[in-house]
Order: C-alpha cells, then sequence, then structure tokens
C-alpha cells in the first residue's frame, strides 16, 4: 500500500557552512526511486550506487549513513551570472547520530507581531539577484537569532515568541501586464543584456509615475497585503499582535502613498466632524460679515432660512440668488464680492507653489499628498503600527512633486510610527527630518551596533579627530605665545613694570581655561537637548543611519549598490524593527544599546 513518507531522519549539510538541515522527501513510497533503492542497497549491501533525477540532480549512496547530493552543472542565468551553490556537493547523513553541526531547533511557535514587507524595482532585491520571498526568509533568519541574543530573557519568561515577516510581490503582476511585449517591440537589439536590465528595473520607477500603471501597482500591494492578511488570520485563529508594514526603496514610497490616503480613525472621524462644525460656523460668520460690508444687513433672514455659509455662498450663481429674491443691485454687489474672493484665493495658492519655506507662515507648508499620481488608493483591512523604510527614496519624491516642508503636525492617518532608516553611502536613500524642521541643522540617529557598541574604525576615526583638534590649537597656541615673546622689546627701566605685566598676564591666562571650561557645558546642552521632529513618528527621531563596515570606508563609491541592498542581512536593522515592534507590548532589550533612543 501506498504511504506518504517524509524523511526527516536525513539532514542535509550546507555547501557554505557547518549548519545542517532538514532533507525533505514527500512522495509515494512506490514513486520514491531514492527511497525504494536506498531499501534494496540496505537489503543487499550494495552501496556506492549513483541515481540521476529528471532535473540532473545526481545522489549517490556511500553506506547507509552518508549519502552526496550533487546539483545539476551551472549555467549561466539571463543575466549572464551563475549561481554560487550549483556544482557544489552536499552531504546528506542519516541520522543525528556523530554529527557536530548546528542543527536549527526551528521557529518559535507563538507569533507576536505580523510585518508585510514590500520589494522595489526589479524582481531580484539584493547583490545576488535573490527574490524578494528569499531575502524576507534571511531577514526572518537574522530577527530570530537577534531575539536569541537581546531578547533571550524575555523569552525564557515565555513573555514573546517571535514576529513573522511576510513578503509581498508586485513586479510579477505589473510585468504580466502585456507590457513587456510591447517594450520588446520598441527596444533596441544592441547591448541586449543592459536594455532588458533596464526594462526589467529602473522602469519601474517611471511606471509608478504614470497613472495606468501606477493603479495597478498599488491595487496588487494593497490587494496582496489585504489576502495574505486574512490568510494569515485563517491559519492562526488565536493570533493577537499587532500589523506592521516595511518598504524597500520604491516599495516604500508605494506604502507611504498609501497610508496617506487612508482614512482615518472613527475617533479621528469625530474630531474631523467638530472641526468641520466649527468651521461650518465660521462659514456663517464670514455671510453676516459679508452682508455687513455691502450694507446689505436686511437680506439676513433671507441667507439664513436658506441655511447659506460660506462655502454655499461661494457656489451661488445668478441664477440661485435671483430664486431667493435679491433683487438685481444687491445681486450684483454680492456677485462681484464672491468674484474678488476667489481671485484673492487662486493668487494665494499660485503664491504657495512658488514660495520658498521662509516666505510667510501661512503658504511654507502644502499637501503631503500634492503631486501623487492620480490613482485611486485601496484601503488596507486593518491599521498599521509602524512603517518602516529601508533606503527609501520618500524625500526626494516629495521634494520633486513640489513638497517643500512637512508640516509639524502632520502624521499618517492609520500609523502612528514612521523609521526611514538607510545605510550613509546607499545613492538612493534621502533624508525626511529636515523637511520637518529645515531651519536647524543636525546629523541622523546613528543605529548603535548589535553587539553594544560603536564600530572600532569609527571610534578611531572620531579619536583622530578630536586628537588633531587639540594638536592643533595647542600648536597655534604656542605659536602664538612664542610670537608675542618675540616682538616684545624688555626695556631695563621697565623691569618693574614688565614683571608686574606678566604677572597680570599670568593671572588672566590661569582664569581663560576656567571660563573656557565653563563654556562648552551650553554646547553640550545643545546636543543633546531633543529635537522636535513633529508629529510623524510621535514626537520620536525618524531619520536612522547605519554604521558602515570597516571595508565600506575605504571606498564610498566602490560599496553604493551594496549600501542600498544591504538591508535584508543587516543585524542592526532588525534589531531596530524587533525593539521598535516588541516596545510596542512593552517589552525592552535585555540590556539597552549605548546610544539608542
Amino acid at each position: 500500500m501506498d504511504l506518504e513518507v517524509c524523511c526527516c531522519c536525513w539532514l542535509l549539510g550546507s555547501s557554505l557552512d557547518s549548519r545542517m538541515t532538514l532533507f525533505l522527501i514527500s512522495l509515494p513510497l512506490s514513486q520514491c526511486v531514492l527511497i525504494r533503492t536506498y531499501m534494496t542497497a540496505v537489503t543487499q549491501d550494495e552501496w556506492k550506487k549513483k541515481l540521476e533525477s529528471p532535473s540532473r540532480e545526481i545522489i549517490i549512496l556511500h553506506n547507509p549513513k552518508l549519502m552526496v547530493h550533487y546539483h545539476p552543472a551551472a549555467t549561466s542565468d539571463e543575466w549572464g551570472s551563475t549561481p554560487t551553490e550549483q556544482g557544489r556537493p552536499r552531504t546528506v547523513k542519516r541520522g543525528v547520530e556523530n554529527i557536530a553541526a548546528e542543527i536549527p531547533n526551528g521557529e518559535p511557535l507563538q507569533i507576536d507581531h505580523l510585518v508585510f514587507v514590500v520589494h522595489g524595482i526589479g524582481p531580484a532585491c539584493d547583490i545576488r539577484f535573490r527574490s524578494i520571498v528569499q531575502c524576507v526568509n534571511d531577514f526572518r533568519s537574522v530577527s530570530l537569532s537577534m531575539l536569541q541574543a537581546h531578547f533571550k530573557r524575555a523569552q525564557e519568561q515565555q513573555h514573546i515568541g517571535r514576529v513573522e515577516f511576510l513578503p509581498v510581490n508586485w513586479h510579477s503582476s505589473l510585468h504580466s501586464t502585456g507590457v513587456d511585449v510591447d517594450l520588446e517591440r520598441i527596444t533596441l537589439p544592441s547591448i541586449n543584456r543592459l536594455r532588458h536590465f533596464i526594462n526589467d528595473t529602473i522602469l519601474d520607477v517611471f511606471f509608478y509615475n504614470s497613472s495606468t500603471y501606477c493603479q495597478t501597482i498599488v491595487d496588487t500591494v494593497a490587494s496582496e497585503m489585504n489576502r495574505l492578511y486574512q490568510l494569515f488570520l485563517q491559519r492562526n485563529p488565536l493570533f493577537k499582535g499587532g500589523v506592521s508594514i516595511a518598504g524597500h526603496s520604491l516599495g516604500s514610497l508605494i506604502l507611504f502613498d498609501l497610508l496617506t490616503n487612508q482614512k482615518a480613525a472613527p475617533e479621528e472621524d469625530e474630531h474631523k466632524e467638530g472641526a468641520r462644525t466649527a468651521a461650518s460656523n465660521r462659514g456663517v460668520e464670514d455671510v453676516k460679515e459679508m452682508l455687513k460690508e455691502l450694507e446689505l444687513w436686511e437680506y439676513w433672514e433671507v441667507f439664513e432660512k436658506e441655511k447659506m455659509d460660506g462655502q454655499a455662498l461661494f457656489l451661488c450663481t445668478e441664477a440661485n440668488l435671483k430664486e431667493m429674491g435679491i433683487p438685481l443691485g444687491p445681486r450684483m454687489k454680492i456677485l462681484h464680492y464672491i468674484s474678488s474672493k476667489r481671485e484673492t484665493q487662486v493668487c494665494v495658492r499660485m503664491a504657495c507653489v512658488h514660495r520658498g519655506p521662509n516666505d510667510g507662515r501661512n503658504c511654507q507648508y502644502r499637501d503631503i499628498g500634492l503631486g501623487q499620481v492620480s490613482a485611486n488608493y485601496p484601503q488596507l483591512n486593518y491599521k498599521p503600527s509602524i512603517f518602516f523604510a529601508f533606503g527609501s527614496p520618500i524625500g526626494m519624491f516629495l521634494t520633486v512633486r513640489g513638497v517643500k516642508r512637512i508640516n509639524p503636525n502632520y502624521s499618517l492617518p492609520t500609523c502612528k510610527g514612521f523609521f526611514n532608516i538607510f545605510h550613509p553611502f546607499d545613492p538612493v536613500a534621502y533624508r525626511i527630518e529636515p523637511m520637518i524642521v529645515p531651519d536647524v541643522e543636525f546629523e541622523p540617529m546613528l543605529l548603535p551596533h548589535h553587539k553594544g557598541r560603536k564600530r572600532m574604525h569609527l571610534e578611531l576615526k572620531e579619536g583622530l579627530t578630536r586628537m588633531s583638534v587639540d594638536l592643533k590649537n595647542n600648536l597655534l597656541g604656542s605659536l602664538r605665545v612664542a610670537w608675542q615673546s618675540f616682538t616684545r622689546a624688555p626695556l631695563p627701566a621697565l623691569e618693574a613694570a614688565s614683571t608686574e605685566g606678566e604677572a597680570e598676564a599670568e593671572t588672566s591666562t590661569e582664569k581663560q581655561p576656567d571660563t573656557k571650561a565653563e563654556e562648552p557645558p551650553p554646547a553640550v546642552k545643545e546636543e543633546v537637548s531633543p529635537i522636535n521632529v513633529g508629529r510623524l513618528n510621535g514626537g520620536n527621531r525618524i531619520d536612522y543611519v547605519l554604521q558602515e563596515k570597516p571595508i565600506e570606508s575605504f571606498n564610498e563609491y566602490l560599496f553604493a549598490l551594496q549600501g542600498h541592498l544591504c538591508y535584508w542581512e543587516s543585524e542592526d536593522t532588525v534589531l531596530l524593527v524587533l525593539k521598535e515592534i516588541y516596545q510596542t507590548q512593552g517589552i525592552t532589550l535585555d540590556q539597552p544599546l549605548p546610544g539608542s533612543q
């Protein structure tokens, strides 16, 4: 009888490290050639058998507890690259006896939080041309190791489980619309690989700025996240945690535009309803002021009967006023008043468009959604707790769209947290905080190293900088004293006076260090004083910069591309994500990292 067999007793060794993973075979017994061959070899004691699968994989059975697995010979893909692990033999062992390699324990069953991750341009997400699924798998693996290293106490007390990261793919849906066929028809035949790469990656930015394909992208992202959320709840009915979203590169801009177009929560709608009521009351007062200014107060009862406010007044035509019984003379006065007010408002709007951030207080902030592509942005079925942006060009796109400043009072309608995380050499990343506080120059928050200190080369660089400044100051001070001693002409008749002058100079020089020592504290206080960066992240800092590796500091340009694709395996990035997520649940790190907020 055919049975389902899962060979969980076979462990597959990695060709890159000492980790062992399960070598799974889930086939009926009669169809699994490997199982039948192994049973024959055991019963007849015949080894060194060689099997070749239809996919050209080769398996050699050496003894009852060891076989070697060969992948097919490496072949270049459409990009001209060859996978690194193809062609290398990998050992497959039966049982766990005499295995010194590390066998992972698996993921905790309890899920505390769900994070949807949206990729950027192109089908590949890192320097190894891996998909978003593979990169998110790495991100999840790093998060498990960070939980064991920095949340061990909470894990031992069973207060936390893990954070689940799910990938969201929109590239395949966009390029399945037939646009690739149209592009192929007009693409030149020369430098074929480069043109194909541009069509498959760089053009995604232009697609998002097209109203037609922008609608396809936002629909795909929102519907996929809603679908995955419902599927996740079906498979995890006991899940009570929150949901956050993360986007890399262009994916962060897509999520930002989605979040800015979400409808506010019900309690916020009540506040807006109250604001609309207050605005309506102000509109009624505007009508009263208009009638008083035009000396037409006797018609107030007519306007009050028709429930006219300022907004309704500006929509009135001559026919409407005539139906209300307003005579021709007053009617002309009111129409002229409405026309002049409209022209004034248009002029103010145009001034807001062309003015800089310092040209007037009333026009320095513009709508955060200004310049967005005309699209019907779908609504999400949940309210994200935090929005994480990795290597994000949001600041650049807002500036190109005409948004010079972000109102400090602005916050995302349904999301309270926003973190802009970037590598210092990332050519695609831009800051957000200078758009909120343009008058103050300050550095982004430096992400602490996950091992609890600043990288050695950065500490060395800062130490050398301080040392050079001190040497420069001391050298200039010594030269100044020497110059004064050479230019001074001492006279014998004035020895007593010069002695007194030297004594006064010495006392003054003794006092000067004291005054200088008293001056630095205010400067230090200014550095550590909190910076108000608005409500976009609940009053907390938004921009966070990673520490570059020692080898990356030798040449910024050489590691620029790697800087944009480094976030998937960055322990510092993952630790910040976990810290902020669990902080919403009242759970902190075992040991606070120095320099963390």
